[in-house]
């Protein structure tokens, strides 16, 4: 299915926005966020691009901060631009939200700060150095500048930062904690491209803390414990294969205290070799308990688990972002009621 992107580009101090033929500018097919980027270049030039203000069936909106540019033929002044001849109908309802608040319009409060214009100059200036965007969505805004890497957490997750210290890995050269901002230094390996290594790794981890879950707690990890007869120790939260690059784990933005078959479940959610992968994590953690059997007495524990995490997240968004994960709490209590009622639960995406 082609996906159809929009771009909102303020120009000329926000009094004005580029167009194209009288509609927003277009592009197609663009996979993600990096590809979206790239191919609107040539059509709006590199402003910082700030969300996606709307996802509505094979249609996109994204919005950008204002330009520095001033006029040109391709535009429409602010006060008279109308969506009903700038997009489809299934994005109007966004974009004039969007219009309303460079019209003066209140911001939504719950909007992360790396949504809002200005921000990303502020970003720069703590670094001390150009940044380059890699990803930026609700949850976390990722830039880079070479082999340095910054990362700036969701409110909901502010204490990320003190977690990847804690750990050493990766490293953490500066951090801001107050506004949850991190520059760490750059990591081998892609995303996905070794699992073993991964859950022998998260083994380890889940040894190491076992005797360490009050340091945890002050850290701010959340308080995920349950009754279990496996002791409880620092989670992930998130833990599956493309959070880790190489060995290396990364994104502790939902580190918590808990049962370690939450990690464990939600690791082997869709993998063929489940069984060997069971079989370095029980050596790595030196686990005393049957992993095999644990994991299956804690899967439907874990997919409800993860439901929670769902519903706080989209509880922190602000209402016109909650279409990003309204669904998933809804689908992760679905797997769980398969599970308890004996059937294999849907690997729907």
């Amino acid at each position: 299915m082609a996906i159809e992107h929009y771009a909102l580009v303020p120009i000329d101090g926000g009094r004005a926005i580029r167009t194209i033929d009288g509609a927003l500018p277009r592009i197609q097919d663009a996979a993600t966020f990096r590809d979206a980027h790239d191919a609107f270049a040539p059509l709006i030039g590199r402003p910082i691009y700030l969300r996606l203000a709307a996802g509505v069936d094979d249609m996109r909106l994204r919005v950008f901060d204002v330009d520095d540019a001033v006029g040109g033929d391709e535009v429409i002044p602010l006060a008279e631009a109308d969506p009903e001849q700038l997009v489809p109908a299934p994005l109007r309802p966004a974009l004039g939200r969007c219009l309303a608040e460079l019209r003066g319009a209140p911001v939504p409060e719950l909007r992360a700060p790396w949504a809002r214009p200005g921000w990303h100059a502020q970003a720069e200036a703590w670094a001390g150095m150009p940044l380059e965007q890699v990803r930026v969505w609700p949850l976390s805004a990722v830039l880079r500048n070479g082999d340095l890497w910054f990362k700036a957490c969701f409110p909901l997750f502010r204490h990320e930062p003190a977690i990847t210290q804690a750990l050493g890995e990766p490293r953490v050269l500066r951090a801001d904690h107050e506004r949850a901002w991190m520059l760490m230094e750059h990591v081998d390996g892609a995303e996905g491209s070794d699992r073993r290594g991964a859950i022998e790794r998260i083994g380890q981890i889940h040894r190491d803390w076992t005797t360490r879950v009050d340091e945890a707690l002050a850290l701010g990890a959340q308080d995920r414990r349950r009754p279990s007869g496996i002791p409880h120790t620092l989670l992930h939260g998130d833990f599956h294969p493309w959070n880790a690059l190489g060995s290396t784990i990364i994104d502790w933005s939902d580190f918590a205290v808990g049962n370690p078959m939450y990690d464990v479940v939600r690791f082997l959610w869709d993998a063929d070799d489940a069984e060997s992968l069971l079989e370095v994590y029980a050596e790595a953690s030196g686990a005393d308990y049957d992993v095999r059997a644990a994991a299956r007495e804690y899967e439907a524990e874990t997919y409800e688990d993860h439901a929670l995490t769902y519903r706080r997240v989209v509880e922190a968004f602000p209402p016109d972002e909650r279409w990003w994960f309204g669904d998933e709490e809804e689908r992760w209590l679905r797997r769980a009621a398969d599970v308890r009622a004996g059937r294999r639960p849907s690997r729907d995406r």
